[in-house]
């Protein structure tokens, strides 16, 4: 395998490479703005598509994932915290409907000024909650108590009103039900408790003749005492009842979540490999056998077969005929030797790698623009981080640490130079005793006039790519150091880190959305998912500034001992932008 070469590069990228997508403008926003492009095929009109330039865009690429970005008790918790200010606003309606029929009943001044005086104070009190509901934090299990309590000992002046024996308690069964479905399984058993105790002092006090009935519908003086103890023991068993149902439902509820849950993160990994697998399949089908300039010498260079073809180049065994020292040869197509936009890259690609003199990046021996124009690198031996993730959907913490160091110290290398990558993927990273990045073919070079080939025009992998990069806007080394945390993201779960049905839209996922939280996949530290929020960050000013502070951080995250300082930042962003499903 050699490095720098074409056909490492995924079919599903974006870019003005033949056979690549790329939109003239940046990606819509929301509602439309002035300044919105659609997507359209840049490959140039005077070349015919080669083997690996079928189709426009990678299904595998554009699927859409399943909603799996919670915890199944973190989607129970979100949508209980949204029910329970449905309950307050219907316990508001109910309220006001009660005492609006209070001056037509016939019942005690007394217990018409308890009702409406506990109803009323019900209201106020809950009205505070209800705003404090309204940021998800502040939904603990003691505020719910505290206003579950409330609810109840309302509810059963309003049983003492209408009657102890009527359908009255049916409102408390309700309140009962609702609150035993909430994560707060203690608070659930206290409301349970004290709602029995309220009713069971309610009855007894009737039915022992300590207290007259004061309800609208008092109970009938004729019913004997064994009746209506018999409704007390209904009563209570109905309250009983309705809490045991809530908990069954809740934890068939979680049960479901999970299993749906496990499916999807299966669905995603898979998704993640097949991608893998396909764009090694296309590989595996090119390189070999003898090509256009085998058995011949170009420059001090005997070249021998073909390692790898692409869009615009191939990749060729070699031999330096000075040392001996084996070598691999990159040569322009022939066909495309004419076009000014390819050269011109195939140029730029040159002058990249050769301003590098890093371990991690591949090593550029000599650079010719004559004709034919090509590039002689060091011949690498071991396989792309591409074909490492065929065989294993997720890799182990250590390997990940050792190609966030060493990758993030060859960006480092090239922002120095004012070198953007801008396509850092699983198939343009390779490992040969270290990991090296291959492929500068799409960079670009601050300050450089042939940054103009690509000006406004958004090119690189998507699912890899910065929603600055997705946006067309200027670059600079965050933007690799983001596609790096990126790559990191799919070694840990075995998912890309965003999916959508199509090109456009995973683009637009890219610019607005955050991926599902790492930890929900798979079992890491918590500091480890904050350091994907920095690194995933959508502004290039919120993530880290050098591969160095990146790696640093990725290793006191995975020991779970990541700067306070870090943490702090990392929970904002979630704020603002919370992970996604």
């Amino acid at each position: 395998m050699a490095g720098g070469d074409d056909e490492t590069a995924s079919p599903a990228t974006v870019g003005d490479r033949p056979g690549r997508l790329a939109p003239a403008a940046p990606v819509p926003s929301p509602g439309g703005e002035p300044g919105d492009a659609t997507l359209a095929d840049a490959a140039p009109t005077n070349h015919a598509p080669g083997p690996a330039e079928g189709a426009a865009v990678d299904p595998t690429e554009s699927r859409l994932s399943l909603p799996s970005g919670t915890t199944a008790i973190d989607a129970m918790r979100n949508e209980e915290v949204d029910r329970t200010r449905t309950f307050i606003r219907l316990g508001w309606l109910i309220s006001v409907i009660a005492m609006s029929g209070a001056p037509v009943l016939q019942a005690p001044p007394a217990m018409t000024i308890a009702f409406v005086g506990a109803l009323g104070l019900g209201i106020a009190i809950s009205i505070g909650f209800y705003r404090a509901f309204a940021d998800p934090r502040r939904y603990t299990e003691r505020a719910l108590l505290f206003l579950a309590v409330m609810c109840l000992v309302n509810a059963h002046v309003a049983v003492l009103y209408f009657g102890t024996f009527t359908v009255a308690p049916l409102i408390v069964v309700i309140g009962v039900h609702f609150v035993a479905r909430t994560e707060a399984e203690r608070a659930a058993r206290w409301i349970l408790a004290t709602a029995v105790g309220l009713y069971a002092l309610c009855a007894l006090a009737i039915i022992s003749g300590a207290l007259p009935d004061p309800g609208v519908f008092a109970s009938d003086r004729r019913i004997s005492t064994e009746a209506q103890l018999a409704g007390a023991a209904f009563v209570v068993g109905t309250y009983t009842l309705a809490y045991v149902a809530a908990r069954t439902f809740r934890t068939a509820s979680l049960r479901a979540i999970e299993g749906l849950q496990r499916a999807t993160r299966l669905a995603s990994q898979r998704e993640a490999l097949m991608h893998e697998l396909r764009l090694d399949l296309e590989r595996a089908l090119r390189p070999g056998g003898p090509g256009r300039y085998t058995d011949q010498t170009i420059g001090n260079f005997k070249l021998g077969a073909v390692l790898g073809r692409g869009a615009i180049g191939e990749v060729y065994d070699a031999v330096d005929l000075a040392t001996g020292e084996p070598a691999a040869v990159k040569l322009l197509r022939k066909d495309l030797l004419s076009d000014h936009t390819h050269a011109a890259r195939f140029i730029r690609e040159a002058r990249a790698s050769g301003a590098l003199d890093s371990p991690y990046v591949v090593k550029v021996f000599e650079a010719v623009d004559r004709d034919p124009p090509y590039l002689a690198m060091e011949r690498l031996y071991g396989h792309t981080l591409a074909e490492l993730l065929r065989s294993q959907a997720r890799l182990p913490a250590p390997t990940i640490s050792d190609l966030v160091h060493q990758v993030g110290e060859g960006l480092d290398a090239a922002s120095a130079r004012g070198i953007i990558h801008r396509d850092i993927t699983p198939q343009n990273l390779f490992h040969d005793r270290v990991w090296k990045i291959l492929d500068f073919g799409i960079a670009t070079l601050l300050g450089d006039g042939t940054g103009t080939l690509t000006h406004r025009v958004v090119v690189g992998t998507p699912s890899y790519m910065a929603p600055e990069q997705a946006q067309a806007r200027r670059l600079d080394g965050r933007a690799d150091l983001y596609a790096l945390a990126a790559v990191a993201y799919r070694c840990l779960t075995g998912r890309h880190p965003l999916s959508a049905d199509d090109i456009p839209a995973l683009l637009y996922a890219v610019v607005h959305r955050m991926p599902p939280r790492p930890g929900d996949t798979v079992e890491i530290p918590g500091d480890l998912d904050r350091w994907f929020a920095i690194a995933l960050a959508k502004l290039p000013a919120d993530r880290f500034a050098t591969g160095h502070e990146l790696a640093r951080a990725f290793d006191a995250a995975l020991a779970g001992a990541l700067d306070p300082k870090l943490r702090r930042q990392a929970e904002a962003l979630l704020r603002k932008l919370p992970w996604g499903g």
